[in-house]
């Protein structure tokens, strides 16, 4: 149908394109996918992954057994989206798709080494989420493909959350967003996953941190020396800004907090 309709919008739970619309985007058709049973629901798959339908709503994801025991801090980061009425329409399609900077499922999304699961008449694709987004609203879905599911990494076993600063606790967008899953043995790092969101253009990775961390005993110096090799990545990718005055020193308290020893998963 797409391919039929290069004119037409997807529509699930509208929270997203609607507002665009309200602001004068404007489409010929609007086909909806909230109810196609082929992209909705939360599986497990082979691997030690997990499939997250793309019409799962932030509420479904929030409140799933599964996803709270094996990706926490989706699941908190879900949560956290906006308000109960939006949680309860908002899909995890359409947060991807939409791409904003700030949206909150990026960042764990990260962490769980996230693969989309693309479709069109063509035939099906997978790519990375690193990868999907190319830009603060850009992705590189085709006007005929649909986002049909996400495939995350389960990560039993690990200290896992979800930060975000917002000028209010609901009905309001990231101002920056910390994301991260770690796992010792034996008293040492055996692995680190850190994401960052609504501090650069497209949330990010700081794979010089993590590399650093693994290996190494969770001490105050060694997470000190981390948290400013994440800072330092964030101005490689977006240069000085006037934000970074207040972003950069939240950001440093926020992962020293959390990878010190606490977590909120």
């Amino acid at each position: 149908m797409l391919s039929s309709l290069p004119a037409a919008a997807i529509v699930a739970g509208g929270t997203d394109l609607v507002v665009r619309m309200r602001n004068g985007e404007r489409h010929s058709y609007l086909i909806d996918v909230a109810g196609l049973s082929e992209i909705a629901g939360i599986t497990p798959e082979e691997g030690g992954r997990l499939r997250i339908g793309a019409a799962a709503t932030h509420g479904q994801i929030a409140a799933d057994g599964t996803v709270r025991k094996a990706c926490a801090g989706l699941a908190l980061a879900c949560s956290q989206v906006g308000s109960p009425q939006i949680r309860n329409m908002g899909t995890l399609g359409g947060n991807l798709v939409n791409a904003s900077p700030a949206a909150d499922s990026l960042a764990p999304l990260l962490v769980h080494n996230a693969m989309l699961a693309l479709e069109a008449t063509g035939g099906a694709r997978t790519e990375s989420l690193e990868r999907f987004i190319t830009g603060p609203y850009r992705t590189t879905i085709g006007k005929t493909e649909l986002l049909c599911s996400v495939s995350v990494d389960r990560l039993e076993g690990y200290e896992e959350g979800y930060r975000r600063v917002a000028k209010r606790a609901a009905w309001a967008i990231s101002r920056l967003s910390c994301a991260w899953a770690l796992r010792e043995e034996g008293g040492l790092i055996e692995d680190v996953r850190i994401a960052v969101g609504s501090c650069t253009p497209v949330p990010f990775r700081p794979s010089r941190a993590e590399d650093f961390l693994r290996g190494r005993r969770r001490e105050g110096p060694v997470i000190a020396k981390a948290v400013e090799m994440v800072a330092d990545e964030i101005r490689e990718k977006s240069g000085l800004r006037p934000s970074f005055a207040y972003k950069l020193p939240v950001v440093r308290d926020l992962l020293a907090e959390e990878l010190g020893g606490r977590s909120c998963s």
